[in-house]
């Protein structure tokens, strides 16, 4: 008896044991922040900064209002844009989508990053693309008003047009390898020059 006992102890002991366990997931870490609704509303509350991945931020994002409630997420259907912690967040139509893009320079010239799942050698990888646009931009150049992609290899010659009016900060920008704080801050100087002056 204690032998049929201890056999049906142990299997269940080892079926216990080999359940699939689920991963653990992380509490959200709320911030303060708002997004902007389909009618141009601005909602208050505040939004998740810590997503299973970072590339969520670029699809979609947790939300909890202020008024109270739980954290429900909003999709590209529910909001244009959103922000937290100093950073911003856009929606762009790309790749037969709607994705978010965050604003890492804004003035004349606006330049977004977009990260994505993606693979390289067959390993999953983080990519990255690039978005600009000159929003005073007017004449043979009007085109440019729209948010356009840049190249990540061939970057300098892209950014070319939206830079012309100040050609000394494009000719500083290295020709061949694209490093992101560098165009960044670039631009950053570029706007510095139409930067409206107070009275």
């Amino acid at each position: 008896m204690k032998k049929i006992l201890s056999i049906i102890l142990l299997g269940a002991g080892l079926t216990v044991a080999a359940q699939p366990k689920k991963a653990p997931k992380m509490a959200p870490i709320l911030a303060p922040g708002y997004y902007v609704g389909s009618k141009n509303d601005t909602i208050r509350g505040e939004v998740q900064t810590n997503p299973e991945s970072e590339t969520d931020f670029y699809k979609s994002f947790n939300f909890k209002p202020a008024k109270g409630g739980k954290v429900v997420t909003i999709d590209p259907k529910k909001a244009k844009a959103y922000g937290f912690e100093g950073r911003h967040f856009i929606l762009i139509p790309y790749d037969g989508g709607n994705v978010y893009v965050e604003r890492l320079a804004e003035g004349r010239l606006n330049f977004f990053e977009y990260k994505f799942d993606g693979k390289v050698d067959g390993y999953d990888h983080v990519e990255m693309a690039y978005f600009i646009q000159d929003t005073r931009a007017e004449g043979e150049d009007v085109k440019l008003k729209e948010i356009g992609k840049i190249s990540n290899k061939f970057y300098k010659k892209d950014l070319r047009p939206y830079m012309k009016d100040q050609l000394m900060l494009w000719t500083d920008l290295d020709k061949f390898t694209f490093n992101k704080q560098t165009v960044t801050n670039a631009i950053i100087e570029f706007n510095k020059f139409y930067a409206p002056t107070a009275n």
